[in-house]
């Protein structure tokens, strides 16, 4: 039973931590879209304006703080459901995510990234050259 348990916060975690960074992203364009008053020309100028090393720097931030979050979450359930050493099992579990997301990160998040960024700067400068 402690397998099952054990296995369901596991998971809670891992989806928690993903909808957390998703929630968080979201958070802040929303709030960069109130700083610039949803205008769309500045929207252009501020992703013309981003480069590859603050974004980053932007999601690994924000995935240090789902990190955080997700964890704490997960150490709540482990005292819940009674587990022995639930710190150690939290940060055990937080090392491990970490130490395969940043693998992850290195093999394709670094890549994706970089793309992403070029089709949102190609799309905004082909919008510009239509407008002209």
């Amino acid at each position: 039973m402690k397998w099952i348990l054990l296995l369901l916060v596991i998971i809670i975690e891992i989806v928690l931590k993903k909808g957390l960074m998703l929630g968080l992203i979201l958070l802040t364009v929303w709030l960069k879209g109130i700083s610039i008053k949803k205008n769309s020309d500045e929207w252009n100028k501020y992703f013309l304006s981003l480069n590859e090393y603050f974004l980053n720097r932007y999601v690994t931030i924000l995935y240090a703080i789902s990190t955080v979050l997700s964890s704490y979450v997960a150490y709540v359930l482990f005292n819940v459901f009674e587990f022995q050493s639930p710190l150690f099992k939290t940060i055990i579990l937080a090392i491990v995510c970490i130490i395969i997301s940043v693998i992850r990160y290195r093999r394709k998040g670094k890549k994706k990234i970089k793309e992403g960024l070029n089709k949102i700067r190609k799309s905004i400068l082909e919008e510009e050259a239509k407008n002209i």
